[in-house]
């Protein structure tokens, strides 16, 4: 029987704390195992550790663990972002499980020993760092209200504690009241309570206000009514609620039938499989702003699937605020098509990326010779200290002293080759692998899954798309890589010119 370790992590200390991810990832990963006929040796867990470093101390132990047997086939994580979030760590852990006959897999997506699950692997893990990486170049040249963007520096709403995250911007964490407000706000949820109907749960719950007061029906209508509970910042300076760095206690989605059913103007959203919808989520109304939903109405003799604002009345707006999810679909597979870069910008940014990435990786060459002659040197070391025991110059207690310091130092520049581990290779085949899905992308999400979909088109439209119900999609405002391979032709071969395309060179 094949044998695996597996390692799971959270990154809060609230999660960390209730330990509820780590209860999904376990079983997870217990499950497929025991599906696929796997005996697990033992679970690495961390908690309330960021995979923006690979210094975790039950990740540096799972590592060590398959170093010392020699019977581990399988290193299983639920998601390659339990195990990092930086392409350099990800390939530099992956080199290490290899050197040690183990093969890395995730529970939830399709990577595997074949050369299209090996691509699908590093895909995943650089276009999440491509993307952050000029996210992060952008900020560096001046962009810094972007920095600030989501932080909440006032006093906690209740359910809330005021904290700084890892990079010291003010924001919210969710405390023990947040966990019942969370309930008592999907409670609502339902339909089948009135505002005082949702004071008066309040109350049974023993819910008081931040000061310690019953919360009346103003309180309540202000928690309901309330983005901040669906991990929305609003302010007085911004048009529309923005994203916020902390966690909603609800969805967007239940927010917004919450505020439908204060005002009266419920729907009951359909009970089809949620493979029907892919685009909820990156959706927006190209009139408020706001995220669209689908539902289907039920006619006479058949359902009609639509897609439509929930906060927009096509009285107020003069037009529908609803389009048939089919006849959408087949404008975001045109949108799809309309910007697929050409073959000659992906050339161009394959030659420009690859020959930055060498020029900046040439001093890494370099110290991989340095560590190759050390290791060289070091080996004849040994091979002497075995002339001179086998010639009777020195006794075997003395040898075995030689050659255990000799092979400490071999070990040392092992470990310090594999961090300065070579992975042009693997780049330059992850530059094809993302500039044909590029190329390809309308047909992928047409003939793709749903995780596929939603994968798509969160890497193509970070930060959502807005949908114009009288004229479309229209212009777009797509991830970075896709402007980077369009500056590409203007840039020419002038490989100092394109900004944003730095490789990190930091190593496990």
């Amino acid at each position: 029987m094949k044998k695996a370790v597996a390692y799971i992590r959270v990154s809060t200390d609230r999660q960390a704390k209730n330990n509820l991810s780590l209860d999904g990832q376990r079983k997870a990963i217990v499950d497929s195992l025991q599906q696929q006929g796997i005996e697990l040796i033992q679970m690495f867990e961390d908690a309330g550790e960021s995979a923006k470093t690979a210094d975790r101390p039950q990740l540096q132990a799972s590592i060590e663990f398959c170093r010392k047997s020699v019977d581990i086939d399988y290193y299983f994580v639920w998601k390659l972002d339990r195990l990092s979030r930086n392409v350099e760590d990800h390939i530099a852990i992956n080199v290490l499980l290899k050197r040690y006959g183990v093969e890395l897999r995730s529970v939830t997506e399709p990577i595997n020993a074949t050369p299209t699950g090996r691509l699908m692997e590093h895909m995943i893990a650089a276009f999440a760092q491509f993307d952050n990486d000029n996210r992060g170049e952008r900020s560096k040249e001046g962009l810094t209200r972007r920095r600030n963007e989501g932080g909440y520096p006032h006093r906690a709403p209740l359910g809330y504690d005021n904290y700084k995250d890892m990079l010291k911007r003010p924001t919210l964490r969710i405390n023990d009241t947040g966990i019942v407000l969370s309930g008592l706000l999907k409670e609502f949820n339902q339909g089948s309570m009135t505002v005082r109907n949702f004071e008066n749960r309040l109350a049974d719950k023993e819910v008081v206000s931040v000061n310690g007061s019953r919360i009346g029906y103003t309180g309540a209508y202000s928690i309901l009514t309330n983005p901040v509970y669906a991990g929305k910042i609003r302010s007085k300076h911004l048009l529309e609620p923005i994203e916020g760095l902390h966690d909603g206690l609800i969805s967007d989605v239940e927010f917004e039938t919450n505020q439908l059913i204060i005002e009266g103007r419920a729907v009951k959203f359909s009970s089809e499989p949620v493979d029907d919808w892919p685009l909820r989520g990156v959706l927006m109304c190209g009139n408020c702003g706001h995220s669209m939903t689908g539902s289907s109405s039920t006619g006479r003799s058949k359902r009609y699937p639509k897609y439509h604002c929930t906060r927009c009345r096509a009285k107020e707006v003069g037009h529908s605020v609803a389009v048939s999810r089919d006849d959408l679909h087949i404008q975001f597979v045109a949108l799809l098509e309309s910007i697929a870069p050409s073959n000659e910008q992906i050339v161009l940014f394959k030659e420009i990326f690859l020959k930055k990435w060498d020029a900046i990786h040439e001093s890494a060459k370099a110290e991989r010779e340095v560590i190759s002659n050390e290791s060289d040197r070091l080996l004849q070391r040994k091979r002497r200290v075995t002339t001179l025991f086998i010639d009777g110059e020195i006794n075997r207690q003395e040898k075995e002293e030689q050659v255990h310091l000799i092979n400490i130092e071999l070990n040392k520049q092992r470990d310090a080759l594999s961090k300065n581990h070579d992975n042009s290779i693997v780049i330059d085949d992850a530059l094809t692998f993302g500039t044909n899905l590029m190329r390809d992308a309308a047909a992928v999400w047409d003939q793709g899954d749903l995780r596929t979909k939603r994968l798509l088109q969160s890497t193509i439209f970070p930060d959502g798309v807005r949908y114009n119900f009288v004229n479309g999609f229209g212009t777009v405002k797509t991830s970075e890589i896709y402007e980077v391979v369009r500056k590409s032709e203007h840039n020419n071969y002038n490989v100092v010119g394109l900004d944003g395309i730095e490789p990190s060179t930091k190593w496990l």
